[in-house]
């Protein structure tokens, strides 16, 4: 009997770790991608529904409307019961976290639309909860490649699919203010681990660390600085290495990766956080601008095949940019 009990645990753990261990099931993906395609009109699915080849498939962009031109279909031109099955689909890959933070970018582009329209500004259209464009590259299948795209100001996210699994990058975030300060959701702060861990990391740093950090005077309008995935500066490794840093900044540096990887799903956020620790030892570190909370500063974190970008610009207003790439992995590789 004994033999048995033992035997019996010894299976339980081996399913609950395999169970554990498991890769991020396509599934809930695929159903809600086909659903929406489904619920599409032909003139719809025009628009929608591109060719895995298309070249927007791998361009992107987190500026509003009229400064960039999006292929897909607008929020706008949608019904209410294709929008649930596309937030199905965001649901899909997003965590708690990560859902809430799009809801609230969304919800924020909205007041600036309603404040700028109060004040009767020309470029008030540009902004607004409508003002964004989804669309699917492909047709998605078990056994196929395929991706989608949701895209609109302060938001830029790129899922691909394929039998080897599924890629989430170029990541943009951004929020603008991501602090409120008056009104019935003063004191609401969206994103505030993105900003406080680079922080307290930079600040925990010693004179000599901080000056090595500091890889160049910050721009009047800083913003992140990867758009192509091919400039310079990703093979610059200048800053602070990890491998330099005390046990408490390397659980601040693996604290700030975590804030944008738990955008999504435990399954996925498993899978891409130990790609990154991976490769920590050759992580770096970089500091632009001001060393307090609220004033103009950049920071990234880096290796030759990631980067995690976050700015608070625009003079520091909480307004917040944020991107992270996987140059092994944007767009499956492109």
């Amino acid at each position: 009997m004994k033999k048995i009990l033992t035997t019996c645990t010894a299976l339980l753990f081996i399913t609950l770790t395999v169970v554990g261990q498991s890769a991020f099931d396509q599934s809930t993906s695929l159903k809600a991608a086909t659903d929406f395609l489904a619920s599409l009109t032909p003139a719809q699915k025009t628009v929608a529904n591109l060719s895995f080849t298309d070249s927007s498939r791998v361009k992107w962009s987190n500026l509003p409307l009229e400064q960039v031109y999006r292929q897909g279909i607008q929020m706008k031109d949608l019904d209410d019961a294709q929008r649930v099955i596309l937030h199905s689909l965001l649901r899909g890959v997003l965590s708690q976290q990560g859902y809430q933070k799009l809801l609230f970018i969304i919800q924020y582009d909205q007041g600036i639309l309603e404040r700028l329209s109060k004040a009767n500004s020309p470029i008030a259209k540009r902004y607004g909860n409508q003002n964004y464009w989804f669309s699917i590259f492909g047709t998605p299948g078990k056994d196929k490649v395929w991706a989608w795209k949701f895209e609109g100001h302060h938001i830029s996210l790129n899922l691909t699919y394929s039998p080897k699994g599924v890629t989430c990058t170029p990541m943009f975030v951004g929020i603008n203010p991501a602090l409120t300060t008056t009104g019935p959701y003063a004191g609401y702060h969206v994103m505030f681990e993105e900003n406080d861990f680079g922080n307290q990391l930079f600040n925990d740093l010693n004179a000599a660390m901080q000056k090595k950090a500091r890889i160049g005077p910050h721009p009047v309008d800083a913003d992140v600085m990867t758009q192509t995935g091919k400039e310079p500066h990703l093979k610059d490794r200048k800053g602070v290495l990890y491998t330099e840093m005390t046990p408490k900044q390397q659980r601040l540096v693996e604290g700030i990766a975590k804030a944008w990887v738990e955008n999504l799903t435990p399954a996925l956020a498993q899978e891409k956080m130990k790609r990154i620790l991976a490769a920590k030892e050759k992580i770096v570190f970089t500091w632009q601008g001001s060393s307090n909370t609220n004033e103009l500063h950049y920071y990234s974190i880096k290796t030759d095949s990631f980067i995690i970008e976050f700015s608070n610009r625009d003079g520091g207003i909480y307004h917040y940019h944020t991107l992270w790439r996987d140059l092994s992995e944007d767009f499956l590789s492109k």
